[in-house]
């Protein structure tokens, strides 16, 4: 249900975006404050601009944050896999017991 609120709010958000660019195509002056250039540009490249940079700030604070449970996978990935070459191990040392008590019998 999650998913869904997110992909419809993401939706909307998109669409208003695109509405924002269309409506306000005017040219606005960017000034580059500790440098001595000036630039026009239209109102909706500061917006889409800023939109992207914070889609990306977003991604990156959801990748760190999500290191930790990325690496406790890896880690009960690792183990369970040793515990399996260990259980496969003994499994072979069983059988090859029991052959051995059978072939003694």
């Amino acid at each position: 249900m999650g998913r869904i609120i997110a992909f419809f709010t993401m939706v909307l958000v998109g669409f208003l975006l695109i509405l924002f660019s269309i409506s306000n195509r005017a040219p606005v002056s960017l000034d580059f404050w500790p440098l001595p250039f000036t630039k026009p540009v239209p109102v909706y490249s500061i917006v889409i601009a800023t939109a992207v940079l914070a889609f990306l700030a977003g991604g990156i604070v959801a990748w760190y944050s999500g290191g930790r449970a990325r690496r406790r996978a890896r880690l009960a990935s690792r183990r369970a896999h040793n515990l399996e070459k260990d259980l496969s191990t003994l499994n072979e040392r069983i059988d090859d017991l029991e052959k051995k008590r059978k072939s003694e019998s």
